[in-house]
């Protein structure tokens, strides 16, 4: 049995910079409700930017100086909710997993690869831990028990000869994160295997947490059944 592992980490933390004259009040600039959930003061964007980064519940900040000639501006963390929200969130594109599967096997195709097929067994170990990471609002190929993707496969009866596993987070659209994938060598290698049969994924979305879209993909092969039995005791015992 061999595991292979990528991943893809899409962060959407953003910054915005307003500049304005000293005397301006901030009710003259920044809306009501406009996601603004902390604020404090610093002395440049990086530091700014790096609170936000470490704030799971941060979608992006805006940067407030008053005065361009001193170096004290307000940072404000923003999480994306609010009727005037300044990053808004917006749900992603459902995903239809036949138009899915039908774009990897033209992509594989293009490498002389043979067509995967959808297995549900692998559709539901995709869809247990993209839950998972999302209600953690973390990005990991383990899960918040412990788990590797190949324990996940197994928990579904899927024995398998290989299975390998795809992450990612933020993309709002089945083409933005295949292309994503693409893009990436290890999670390409994972697209374009020549020894696996089926393929299985799952979206889910979760507003409040930071990344907002999870993504998690298998491709695998299953073991042949008169092994079966033999490959389950090796792995369990």
């Amino acid at each position: 049995m061999r595991l292979w592992l990528g991943s893809v980490v899409t962060l959407i933390a953003m910054t915005g910079f307003v500049s304005l004259a000293a005397g301006v009040e901030t009710s003259e600039v920044f809306e009501a409700d406009d996601g603004t959930y902390r604020t404090e003061i610093v002395n440049d964007m990086a530091t700014c930017e790096a609170m936000c980064k470490a704030d799971k519940k941060c979608r992006g900040t805006v940067i407030y100086q008053a005065d361009i000639t001193k170096p004290e501006m307000q940072c404000r963390l923003n999480d994306g909710f609010g009727s005037n929200a300044v990053f808004p969130r917006e749900a992603p594109k459902p995903l239809n997993l036949d138009i899915a599967v039908a774009d990897l096997n033209a992509y594989r195709a293009q490498f002389g690869l043979s067509p995967v097929t959808l297995n549900e067994k692998l559709n539901r170990a995709s869809q247990v831990h993209a839950e998972d990471l999302a209600q953690a609002g973390i990005i990991s190929h383990t899960g918040t028990d412990g788990s590797g993707h190949g324990d996940r496969v197994l928990r579904e009866d899927y024995v398998f000869t290989i299975a390998a596993e795809n992450v990612a987070t933020g993309q709002k659209s089945w083409d933005d994160v295949f292309v994503a994938w693409q893009k990436s060598p290890g999670h390409n290698e994972n697209l374009l295997r020549d020894d696996v049969t089926e393929f299985g994924i799952a979206l889910v979305y979760e507003p409040t947490t930071a990344y907002s879209t999870y993504w998690a993909m298998l491709v695998a092969s299953p073991m042949p059944e008169e092994f079966r039995n033999h490959a389950t005791r090796r792995i369990t015992n």
